[in-house]
């Protein structure tokens, strides 16, 4: 009986995980063609920093208030309400371009939107997954995620790169609406979502809504393990904030001479790292120390990725400079997701999770804002200059400056990562995380 459940259970997961994968390899479709459209139109890295900036800022805002409402609302609910707004932001876009209206403001607005949705969208979705999916299936199920998002890494370039060729960037745009279409119908008609409703009675006030946050942050402050790897991960985030997130795209296109199949190529390898990543922790075995794991695998990433990123100078350095600094993502993620979910009580991890994105999330935007202006005013004028010294390391050519800026990250990353692992500190914690069993809180 319990297996029959578990297996219902998983029926759910595949359901919500096959139309949100669908849904995301639409919205990376409309993202690569954005990316191009708009480096062609302004040829500034700064102008791309500033649209991922807000896409991920009010994520850190809004992220740390609305999780305990996450907590009291059904989060299916959330969850439809967020992608039907996500699919207004998509429809807006697609009638601005075919009035030939479209500006660069009109993706900072609609970004801005569309990040508002997704602080309620990405932690109302984990905690559907810890109700949806049995303990035991926790780092599976993250494998799964993880090999979807290889997935869509490699084929929304593809899929909207051919699409580009023959028609324009309103069909990219308007296949993008007709995915999240069919992520909403999956969701609303077909997965089921338990919700546990809150006691009666209970009124929305704001003394008891920060009080409900400082519950939250308690579970995160009183767990040692937990607050050291949401510090780790927030530096990662920032580092990466700085390059992966931010100049990854123009770098490559200004050192291939905008060359949007080279970039489709690095993508599409990228997004191959993710894949074998996810199988990696669909399959493999678990080591016996996830937090070693996570540490070792975050080194490797930036060692491998960040350095060939730097130093590369071809399609195909640049391909295996992606695999490297994708594939080792997955195990990563997958064992941090397990701490949290594991750690942190299923009625109050609306308000934890949100915390986390907010953390998490804030990080991106700082680095993306802060690499935007380090790339355009500093490193790119720096490295175009007859008096450095560093041209040599990197041949000749744009984009010099971005590469000088993947170096320094993959040596701070590397470094941290090295250090994390070397700590004893964060073992002996995991061994004690163990052993405690946090009780229901009501």
């Amino acid at each position: 009986m319990s297996f029959i459940k578990d297996i219902i259970k998983l029926r759910n997961f595949v359901l919500l995980w096959l139309g949100q994968s669908i849904s995301s390899l639409g919205s990376s479709m409309t993202s690569f063609a954005i990316t191009i459209w708009a480096f062609e139109r302004t040829g500034s890295a700064l102008t791309l920093s500033i649209s991922g900036m807000l896409i991920m800022a009010p994520k850190m805002v809004l992220g740390v208030f609305v999780g305990p409402l996450i907590d009291r609302m059904n989060q299916k609910a959330i969850i439809l309400i967020s992608d039907i707004g996500a699919g207004v932001c998509t429809l807006t876009l697609f009638l601005l371009l075919r009035a030939d209206s479209l500006e660069i403001w009109h993706i900072y607005s609609l970004n801005f939107i569309s990040s508002i949705l997704g602080s309620f969208q990405y932690p109302a979705s984990d905690v559907a997954v810890s109700l949806i999916v049995p303990k035991k299936y926790y780092v599976k199920a993250s494998g799964m995620q993880s090999f979807s998002s290889g997935t869509i890494q490699i084929l929304a370039p593809i899929f909207a790169a051919f699409l580009l060729a023959f028609t324009d960037m309103s069909v990219v745009i308007l296949f993008d609406f007709v995915t999240l279409v069919f992520a909403c119908s999956t969701l609303a008609f077909v997965v089921k979502i338990p919700f546990v409703r809150k006691s009666e009675g209970q009124k929305f006030s704001m003394m008891h809504h920060l009080h409900e946050l400082r519950s939250g942050f308690s579970i995160i402050w009183d767990s040692i393990l937990l607050k050291k790897l949401l510090l780790f991960m927030a530096i990662i985030n920032l580092l990466a904030g700085l390059t992966y997130f931010n100049i990854l795209s123009p770098m490559i296109l200004a050192r291939s001479g905008h060359n949007a199949k080279v970039l489709g190529f690095v993508n599409g390898a990228i997004g191959l790292g993710g894949i074998i990543g996810g199988f990696l922790v669909i399959f493999m075995p678990t080591m016996k120390s996830r937090v070693k794991t996570m540490f070792l695998y975050a080194g490797l990433s930036f060692f491998f990725g960040d350095f060939l990123f730097a130093f590369g100078n071809s399609m195909w350095i640049w391909g295996i400079a992606g695999f490297l600094s994708s594939v080792f993502i997955p195990p990563l993620i997958a064992n941090e997701s397990y701490f949290w979910r594991t750690i942190v009580p299923i009625e109050m991890q609306g308000r934890a999770f949100s915390f986390k994105y907010a953390m998490k999330s804030g990080m991106i935007p700082v680095g993306m804002i802060i690499g935007g202006i380090l790339a355009d005013c500093v490193f790119e004028p720096f490295m175009a200059s007859e008096s450095n010294n560093l041209s040599f390391m990197f041949n000749s050519g744009k984009g010099m400056g971005m590469a000088l800026m993947f170096l320094i990250t993959g040596i701070l990353g590397t470094t941290l990562s090295m250090m994390g692992f070397f700590n004893p500190s964060l073992l002996k914690a995991e061994q004690e995380t163990e052993k405690v069993s946090y009780k229901t809180i009501a």
